[in-house]
């Protein structure tokens, strides 16, 4: 890392200008949370793996941000060079950079991965001392990474009407009537699961998510797909063109972008898409007459740029006059599932709870013959002596690649929606803990084991926590896990009206923990792809507020997740997926409306984990009907054995 460091800064001593800092974000060119192995840049350079923050590299100093999920884990693998920049609690990195960086200092970045929002912030900060944010003339850091990893040529595969439920003809008609809302021409699509969901395509550029790296641009009669095109098959090239998409080199969109501003991006089959949907309302538009040209020239010839999604790079080369900066009118279609894909969600979570459900029972009886556990029931100190007779050892690594195993089993699976936390111990308290074979932990009888873990079907994405104790869990862990499940049944039973977004809900998670003085630093809820990412947006549960968390609204999956994380000791977190849906509550007040959230999820929460004693008769009443329909769901899906120490597992609690 040092030697990057030492090539970096003198890449920026002969940069023109000469830069005094270079700034080193996590995004790829379509700010994805996840990126491919190529796009890690800043792991690269600073050693730090997790999947949010950002590394500053001075002349003299290197630093870190990023936020309290990672605390730990930057802590960990940051060498001495590097400082860690807590976000939340240190200056930001636009206000560290404004108050320790000279007047006038010319600040590099690669702005094909920095968002419209976040150079905008930078260059207000910048400008109080004269300072300039530079676009440099490539990106510093591809030239010295001499090992960096080849581009991803992995097939783009279409995505089926039966499991996508809308056709891409429907999409494009609604976002087209978005546009013309909007007083907007055009519309550039940047973010990977967009274009996916927009064109019912899939791919696998990325680890873990289904996405291919392409972007699409979008007008009132045409519609343009930019990836490499030794990705697409035959068939894939006839599917783009009955559906009237314009296929186009992944380089081109710069130039496209250029030729878009000048309304000069005209496709071979530029009025198709519009023809083909005559109800739309055109608002602003006038028709030209002229059926050579455009069908329609709008009065009002805004182009649709999200600003939080689209790169620096892409928006510099628009007026800035024509330009709606708005949140994309994508993400929320694309959170609001329709009737085929909360049936595909449903189907998948029961298939993936089974194959958990099969995890526990081959997990049990491992640790009882390896490790004189007591057991997933019992509750008693391990035999110690038996740990020394065999040589077989189980660790974090190896029992998530059975998970892995039992999931591949199942109907419609393509792979893990994201790289499971298989943690122990200590380790549990590190909240995106990873495992790496080479240094993992053995799974220990005495200690806690969370698991946090999804996968990718065909028909949905899941995501689910469990966290469990194979020996005798310590007054202290049992009333921890207690608290957090009393948080997680309070949010998964809340009520509320239409028009309540995520952070209005996050406490009820919390207040349990609250209660004895506890809490945690995450999220509580993510929303959740279909055959997409595993975490969506735009709405979240979260005690932060945030100026994109939209309203909860009916069909819109979201995760909920509590939990409680002591350092150097354990862990605990309690998930499942939940849909949102419509709820019948005896008044309506001011005739909202009122929702409330189906657990799609089905896997038991660990009878010896939880103090029964402090849970109110409301919450027993809950857990034992929820463990009903776990036996009643599953039962198909599990052979004779695992179905026995399933009823044990879900076995009623005595108010």
């Amino acid at each position: 890392m040092a030697e990057t460091v030492t090539a970096l800064r003198s890449l920026m001593s002969s940069h023109s200008p000469p830069l005094h800092a270079l700034i080193v974000p996590s995004e790829d060119y379509h700010q994805s949370e996840y990126v491919s192995a190529r796009d890690k840049r800043r792991a690269f350079v600073s050693g730090f793996t997790g999947s949010a923050g950002l590394a500053l590299i001075t002349m003299n100093e290197a630093l870190l941000w990023t936020d309290a999920r990672y605390f730990l884990q930057a802590a960990q693998q940051l060498s001495d060079e590097w400082k860690l920049m807590r976000m939340g609690e240190d200056p930001s990195v636009d206000i560290w950079m404004t108050d320790n960086l000279p007047k006038d200092a010319a600040i590099g970045v690669d702005t094909w991965c920095v968002s419209v929002d976040t150079a905008q912030k930078w260059e207000c900060a910048f400008a109080k001392k004269q300072q300039k944010l530079v676009q440099t003339t490539r990106n510093l850091v591809d030239e010295v990474w001499k090992n960096r990893p080849p581009a991803e040529t992995n097939p783009v595969t279409v995505h089926p009407l039966q499991f996508a439920g809308r056709s891409v003809a429907d999409k494009l008609k609604e976002l087209r009537k978005n546009l013309v809302q909007g007083k907007a021409r055009a519309m550039i699509v940047t973010t990977l699961d967009e274009v996916a969901w927009l064109y019912n395509v899939r791919g696998s550029d990325v680890s873990y998510c289904p996405v291919v790296h392409a972007f699409a641009i979008v007008t009132i009669d045409s519609a343009f797909f930019y990836v490499d095109k030794q990705k697409l098959s035959p068939e894939t090239n006839s599917y783009m063109e009955e559906n009237g998409i314009m296929v186009r080199n992944y380089g081109d969109v710069s130039s496209d972008v250029v030729l878009l501003a000048s309304n000069q991006l005209i496709s071979s089959s530029s009025t198709k898409g519009f023809e083909e949907n005559p109800k739309i309302d055109v608002g602003n538009a006038t028709n030209t007459g002229n059926s050579s040209s455009h069908a329609v020239e709008f009065v009002n010839d805004l182009i649709w740029v999200d600003p939080g999604a689209c790169c620096f790079a892409l928006y510099s080369k628009l007026s800035v006059d024509k330009v709606l900066l708005q949140q994309s009118p994508l993400a929320l279609p694309k959170a609001l599932k329709n009737p085929v894909e909360i049936e595909g969600l449903k189907k998948a979570h029961i298939r993936d709870g089974a194959a958990v459900v099969q995890y526990l029972v081959w997990l049990d009886k491992q640790m009882q013959e390896l490790y004189g556990a007591s057991g997933y029931f019992m509750e008693a100190e391990s035999t110690k002596e038996k740990k020394q007779l065999g040589t077989r050892r189980l660790t974090e690594v190896s029992v998530s690649d059975k998970l892995e195993e039992f999931r591949a089993s199942k109907e419609h699976f393509r792979g893990l929606s994201f790289r499971t936390t298989s943690s122990v111990g200590s380790n549990a308290a590190i909240i995106h803990y990873k495992p790496e074979a080479e240094t993992c932990a053995e799974l220990d009888p005495d200690c806690i084991y969370l698991f946090d873990s999804g996968a990718q079907y065909l028909d949905g994405t899941t995501d689910i926590t469990r966290t469990v104790h194979f020996g005798k869990p310590t007054p202290h862990e049992k009333s921890s896990n207690t608290a957090v499940l009393k948080g997680h049944i309070s949010l998964g039973n809340a009520r509320f009206p239409n028009g309540i977004n995520g952070h209005a809900l996050d406490a009820l998670a919390r207040i349990p923990l609250w209660k004895y003085g506890l809490d945690y630093k995450h999220g509580t809820g993510h929303g959740i792809g279909s055959y997409l990412n595993v975490h969506e947006g735009p709405h979240q549960i979260s005690l932060r507020p945030s100026a994109r968390d939209l309203p909860l609204q009916v069909s819109m999956a979201v995760t909920d997740e509590p939990g409680y994380y002591e350092d150097g000791s354990f862990g605990i977190r309690i998930e499942n997926v939940l849909i949102v849906k419509e709820c019948n509550t005896k008044f309506n007040f001011g005739d909202k409306g009122y929702l409330s959230f189906e657990h799609i999820t089905w896997a038991p929460y660990q009878r010896k984990l939880i103090d029964v004693s402090v849970l109110v008769p409301e919450e027993v009443e809950w857990l034992n009907e929820y463990h009903a329909k776990c036996r009643e769901i599953l039962a198909p899906y599990l052979n004779t054995s695992e179905m026995e120490w399933l009823k044990k597992a879900t076995e009623p609690i005595a108010a």
